[in-house]
């Protein structure tokens, strides 16, 4: 219920207002215009939200139609003034001086100048306002009258002499509780009807718009009505407001109106029921005699008992103060308990000397922690408050994909938005700005609700509205905003969270411009992959992270990574070698307080195993013979040796396409005839792109080696098994391929790339998890748009079509099905065209990671990256196709694990024994020196340099499919299924015995007569070569295989 202001408050109103100049001039016109009007309005300032609430009531005049003022009723103040729009009636809703306004009801202009429509403040005017002099304005004190039932006598009233002149205005007074004595003390009126002084119970509202829908009434209240007067009085006897009674003839069940409030009329109440406070001021509600109640001998009886409102019944009772301890409790089983601030902490944050209670992660996420999160979770929380030895509040979580940075990181936010180990302090953060791509909000979004529920935080997303943020910023409602890098603004926030954090891998980029204008201290990043190419994006992430420490790029190029970079050079020093070591070593310490890195093996006790291949498939002779013309030797050491950029990462492309399917080189050879390019691209890409078939289709995959093996391994799963696949490409070209493939053999699938709506992704992610394969057989990922950060736990096994230069992009898009949540074995295939330039790209990969593991510390990495750029003896080796090889990767190697044959691998065993010839000491001719021997010696020496690169691969088992018997140790059997079987040939007859017959295909001597198996006699799309590598030991195969044949319900996550 509204509450009014006493009534002293309203004398001094009424002053001010009495005295306003525009006022006084409006009175004192000689005569009013026909067309001045004066209305009871609502007002409001401009509001922009959806649903508008009016701010109070206000008197709108409207003088010679056009020029209107608005007043506010409560103390008469002018507050917008303009012209008005006509016409005017009940209900309009127009804007004036910088306020919404809308019209309740018109009044008369005695109504106005009497002061009755301004609220409380309403004085009965007996003569006009022009004809009183200023002095007179003021009120004298009138002492209070009371009688005392039954002991009335003429000495006990005395009349005081009124010292005001004529003119003196009567004031109104509220009255004092009548204490009424005898058998008629309490009883009510027997009449509905009175004429008379009375006091009724009434509803109230607020008066509504003619137009609009009666709402219901809002309260109870008391009306004294008393000499052509009516008080609305609340239910504690305040004054609410007063009114002009112009029916001197009430009943129930009347209505009437009294400032901006519409009253019903219930039933008459004595005045006894009034409970008045006992220090108001209000006087009586006429024009009381001026006599004033001397001392009486006989003491006031005490009164009856006062009405008691029925909102004390209802009421809130006040909240106990929280005791001083911790949120959880520390000593419960299992309990999380955060690291304890140190003395140097306390003195730093803890100013006002608070108590320090335990900070206890929730018990709602603590058991569904496992050691490794528990220890992630520790690990930020101790960073992010300052405890860790490094001088900054940010940190890196690098876990791998698929250990739960995101339930780790929602534990943290939901730890510092909650608790604070500085009693009384408040949280140690109120609001969190968690930074992703857009790809992932709805993801996150998700995930909070999975494990906080919705109720328990409020979650903001950044995505179409341009509002949230300003709202988030505003509001003490919203605690976490999601917001994608495209979007991000500077925001005053507690903590900042980077999902996918190499993004910020240049220091000159707009989004971490951005970041350098936030004032918050508290910063995280997620990463799977925190270094893809060099120590500049590592240096970029951590001055995002914790600034300055590293000191600018500059100074930290020099001291640590041009040192770094020159001892994994071939041919470097001594002692640059011992220098960079010392260097890495210097910046490996470092990285330990504010990176925490753990690998996905750790996950081998929570989840199903996990197996990988690398799929080495022997090109068509569609691809060869492409190859073939587009790389021209001569035209192809021209511009190596020119170092033509752009001619050569046309080619790398030209060959990546080819690798895929040569069906995606026409439409290259289209766009350059569009361009007129000239010169070795335009005319080699005629003359491959002629040697496709005229009839070929998008969808036909018997053009690419590749292609064929995949599609065989999918109707091996569609057919043998009821699980579904995931095909990843970097290109959406090459997905273009397989989604004509999927409609041509009628397999189901979803698509997720660029142009899908940001809406529908995760739609599309949530109904692929949860339906079987009849629905959903294939989801089609681009590993640019939905490669990181999605979970695909709905199919076990996971295509990857092509290489990425970056392995960051592979290994994010590969852990897409191996996360929390997989119920089945999970295996994944990477397909590599044999010989060609997508082992190259994957040994690049290999190459590259040599230099993130050196640095994070993984300690199962034997690479000893030695090259971290291309050179011309790169690019000369990219450019060179190997026809006859089944794994060009193995061949570098120089595996023991089969035998070699060939030429070329008899001259690498020799010159390894020492068998080439040494050039005699000091000076020799020219004649001496042997070209294609010395050249030969060069390529052998890096040959060498890329062989120790290539060392992890060691850790994987090697396989050769061409071998008659390599089916024993393939552990997929889908993947089995699909190895190349030599063609069964029938014996020689010959005469004698079955036993004679049995020895004589027995015969030793018959064995050098059996064909040898190679790259080139075997069809395009073979597989040729494996490399496998499984999260289980071969021990545990077995128990894997009783596993794979129960129900996948019964599999434990």
């Amino acid at each position: 219920m509204e509450k009014r202001k006493s009534h002293s408050s309203d004398e001094n109103a009424y002053l001010l207002d009495s005295n306003n100049a525009k006022r006084l001039r409006l009175e004192s016109r000689p005569e009013s215009n026909k067309d001045d009007s004066y209305w009871i309005v609502q007002w409001r300032n401009y509001q922009a939200k959806k649903n508008k609430t009016w701010e109070g009531d206000g008197v709108l005049v409207v003088l010679s139609g056009s020029r209107a003022t608005l007043y506010d009723s409560t103390d008469g103040k002018q507050i917008g003034s303009g012209k008005s729009q006509m016409p005017l009636f009940d209900g309009k809703v127009f804007s004036i001086g910088g306020k919404d306004v809308e019209l309740d009801r018109e009044i008369t202009k005695q109504e106005y100048l009497s002061g009755t429509c301004f609220g409380s403040n309403s004085v009965l005017i007996d003569h006009p306002m022009q004809d009183l002099p200023r002095q007179t304005l003021a009120k004298v004190f009138k002492p209070p009258t009371m009688r005392i039932p039954g002991r009335e006598t003429a000495s006990t009233n005395v009349l005081l002499e009124s010292s005001t002149s004529s003119h003196l205005l009567q004031v109104p007074c509220l009255p004092t509780p009548v204490y009424e004595t005898g058998a008629n003390s309490r009883a009510e009126p027997n009449d509905s009807t009175s004429t008379g002084p009375s006091v009724w119970a009434v509803n109230w509202r607020k008066t509504q718009p003619s137009s609009k829908k009666q709402i219901s009434w809002e309260g109870d209240a008391f009306l004294s009505c008393k000499d052509q007067k009516m008080s609305m009085l609340s239910e504690e006897g305040e004054l609410i407001g007063t009114s002009t009674c112009k029916n001197h003839q009430h009943k129930s069940g009347d209505h009437c109106f009294v400032g901006m409030r519409e009253l019903l009329l219930l039933h008459k109440v004595t005045s006894a029921a009034l409970s008045l406070p006992p220090s108001s001021n209000l006087t009586s509600l006429g024009n009381e005699p001026k006599h004033s109640l001397l001392a009486s001998s006989s003491p006031i009886p005490p009164p009856p008992n006062r009405y008691i409102p029925p909102t004390s019944f209802y009421a809130v009772p006040p909240r106990p103060k929280k005791p001083v301890g911790p949120l959880h409790d520390p000593d419960a089983e299992n309990a999380i308990v955060m690291k304890a601030p140190t003395k140097e902490h306390l003195e730093r944050y803890n100013k006002r000397d608070r108590p320090v209670v335990p900070v206890v992660v929730d018990p709602i996420l603590a058991r569904r922690l496992r050691p490794h999160q528990e220890e992630g979770v520790k690990f930020m929380y101790e960073c992010v408050m300052g405890l860790r030895k490094h001088e900054g509040q940010g940190c890196i979580l690098a876990d791998e994909m698929g250990l739960g940075k995101t339930l780790q990181t929602i534990t943290l936010i939901w730890t510092l938005i909650r608790q604070n180990p500085c009693a009384g302090a408040g949280p140690i953060a109120s609001k969190v700005l968690i930074v992703c791509p857009v790809s992932l909000i709805n993801n996150w979004k998700a995930e909070f609700y999975k494990w906080l529920g919705r109720d328990r935080l409020s979650v903001s997303v950044c995505d179409r509205d341009t509002n949230t943020a300003k709202t988030f910023a505003t509001s003490q409602k919203q605690q976490v905003l999601i917001v994608g890098y495209e979007r991000l603004r500077s925001i005053m926030i507690g903590l900042v969270i980077c999902d996918e954090g190499h993004r910020l891998k240049s220091s000159k980029a707009k989004t971490s411009a951005i970041f350098k204008q936030l004032t918050t201290l508290r910063r995280i990043i997620l990463s799977g992959t925190p270094i893809q190419n060099d120590l500049g994006e590592f240096h970029s992430m951590v001055e995002f992270c914790n600034p300055g420490l590293l000191d600018e790029y500059s100074a930290f190029r020099r001291l640590y990574e041009a040192p770094i970079l020159k001892s994994r050079a071939p041919g470097c020093t001594s002692k640059e070698l011992e220098l960079g070591e010392k260097r890495s070593a210097q910046l490996s310490n470092i990285a330990k307080s504010f990176v925490l890195r753990r690998e996905a093996t750790i996950l081998g006790d929570y989840l199903p195993p996990k197996h990988e291949y690398v799929v080495f498939v022997t090109p068509t002779a569609l691809q060869l013979s492409m190859f073939a013309k587009v790389l021209d030797p001569n035209k192809v050491d021209d511009f190596v040796e020119s170092n033509s950029t752009a001619e050569s990462l046309a080619l790398i492309n030209i060959l990546t396409k080819i690798s895929s399917s040569p069906i995606l080189l026409k439409a290259t050879a289209d766009k350059d005839h569009q361009n007129n390019a000239e010169g070795l691209r335009r005319n080699n890409i005629r003359e491959a792109v002629k040697l496709l078939p005229s009839n070929s289709q998008i969808e036909d995959l018997t053009l690419s080696g590749k292609m064929i093996a995949l599609s065989n391994l999918l109707a091996s799963i569609k057919q043998e098994s009821e699980e579904k696949c995931v095909l990843v490409s970097h290109y959406t070209s090459t997905l273009n391929i397989l989604e004509s493939f999927c409609k041509n053999r009628n397999y189901s699938y979803f698509r997720l790339d660029g142009q899908t709506p940001a809406a529908k992704r995760q739609e599309y992610v949530t109904t692929f998890n949860k339906t079987n394969q009849r629905t959903s057989f294939v989801f089609l990922l681009s590993s640019k748009a939905g490669g990181t950060g999605i979970n695909l736990i709905g199919a076990s096994r996971l295509c990857l079509i092509d290489s990425d230069w970056n392995p960051s992009h592979d290994l994010q898009a590969m852990a897409r099905c191996h996360r929390d949540g997989q119920k089945r074995p999970v295996f994944i295939y990477r397909f590599l065209t044999a010989g060609t330039i997508d082992e190259k790209i994957y040994q690049r990969q290999i190459i590259k990671l040599g230099l993130s593991n050196a640095l994070m510390g993984s300690d199962n990495s034997k690479a000893k990256s030695k090259a971290d750029s291309f050179t011309r003896k790169d690019l000369r080796d990219i450019f060179r196709v190997h026809p006859d090889t089944s794994s060009n990767t193995h061949d570098l190697l120089e595996c023991v694990c089969e035998i070699k044959d060939g030429p070329e691998d008899d001259i690498l065993a020799d010159e390894a024994n020492g068998s080439e010839p040494e050039y005699p000491k000091g000076f020799i001719t020219a004649s001496q020196v042997n070209p294609q021997r010395e050249i030969h010696r060069i390529d052998t020496e890096y040959l060498e340099s890329k062989r120790a690169s290539l060392a992890s691969l060691g850790e994987w088992e090697h396989i050769n499919c061409l071998k008659q018997d390599a089916g024993k140790d393939v552990k997929d059997d889908l993947l089995r299924r699909i190895l190349y079987v030599r063609p069964k040939k029938e014996l020689t007859s010959h005469t004698g015995t079955m036993t004679e017959q049995i020895l004589t295909a027995a015969n030793l001597g018959n064995l050098d007569k059996i064909e040898l198996l190679t790259a080139r006699t075997v069809p395009g799309g073979t597989v040729s070569f494996l490399f496998e590598r499984s999260s289980i030991s071969t021990d545990e195969v077995e128990s894997e295989e009783q596993i794979e044949g129960k129900d996948v319900d019964s599999i434990p996550t």
